[in-house]
């Protein structure tokens, strides 16, 4: 069964490449590849991108109590959220394409489904849709949105830098909120440090944790970084492959939304 899945992975990626390939920046491609690198959401990506300062340092936060979760997973026992929605995502598990189950995947990516967005993502504890005070005391790359954006996020899609204590490096994408916390900016952009639950302060995905052979409540370090200084690795591959595959099923959808059934024209005889 997995090897046919991977075998139509293979195929759909390259009959649905060639097709990208010839589209203008203008065309599906762009606002798509936009979508995925925010998390499925274009507008974000256009105000993440349009308000990052590229060139930032950002500092390590070291020795950080690390958890992991999966998108649809259901509640635990120190939370009762299922990570069905997100916090800037109400149908996070319908715009990945499924749950993101570590048991039911093949290498870093879903085996029973084609994920329409990155899987190395992570969570850190502030949302500056529900905070714009906090965050814009504390964000670095934060500017006060217009009317019409005032629900995007502009930390949705951030890139960030986790480093095992062997110093390995994965890169993903800041996509939910928590551990827990919702509201400690002092924290993720500033100088403090997580006091709940074990002292957690960042949740990573299956494919985060398995990259870095984390087992529990590892510590690590992590920094922001621009997408820039993001190096080629499977964050990258299958952030590539996202983008194909929300293309293809955008594509699938708008055929959808667009069928009409085929109705015969009366011949002249019974006009």
């Amino acid at each position: 069964m997995a090897r046919s899945i991977k075998k139509n992975r293979k195929r759909k990626l390259f009959t649905f490449l060639t097709v990208l390939s010839s589209l203008t920046v203008g065309g599906i491609s762009h606002p798509l590849r936009a979508a995925a690198l925010s998390g499925g959401d274009a507008s974000a990506a256009r105000v993440t991108e349009s308000g990052a300062d590229s060139r930032i340092d950002f500092p390590w936060r070291k020795n950080i109590v690390t958890t992991y979760f999966w998108i649809g997973q259901g509640c635990t026992s120190i939370s009762p959220t299922t990570n069905i929605a997100s916090a800037w995502d109400a149908k996070w598990t319908q715009s990945y394409g499924g749950v993101d189950d570590p048991n039911r995947h093949e290498g870093f990516v879903p085996a029973k489904f084609a994920a329409t967005q990155n899987p190395f993502y992570v969570a850190l504890p502030f949302n500056d849709v529900a905070y714009p005070d906090l965050a814009k005391k504390f964000c670095p790359w934060y500017k006060t949105p217009s009317t019409a954006n005032r629900y995007i996020s502009q930390c949705k899609g951030h890139w960030i830098e986790i480093r095992n204590k062997n110093g390995k490096s994965a890169y993903a994408q800041w996509q939910d909120v928590g551990p827990l916390r919702t509201d400690h900016a002092s924290y993720v952009f500033g100088g403090d440090r997580p006091h709940d639950f074990n002292h957690a302060g960042l949740d990573v995905s299956p494919a985060v944790h398995d990259y870095l052979s984390l087992t529990g409540l590892d510590l690590t370090d992590w920094r922001f970084v621009d997408e820039s200084q993001v190096p080629d690795g499977p964050w990258r591959t299958y952030g590539e492959e996202a983008v194909v595959y929300a293309a293809l099923k955008h594509q699938e959808q708008e055929m959808a939304e667009n069928w009409q059934p085929f109705r015969k024209r009366p011949s002249a005889a019974t006009q």
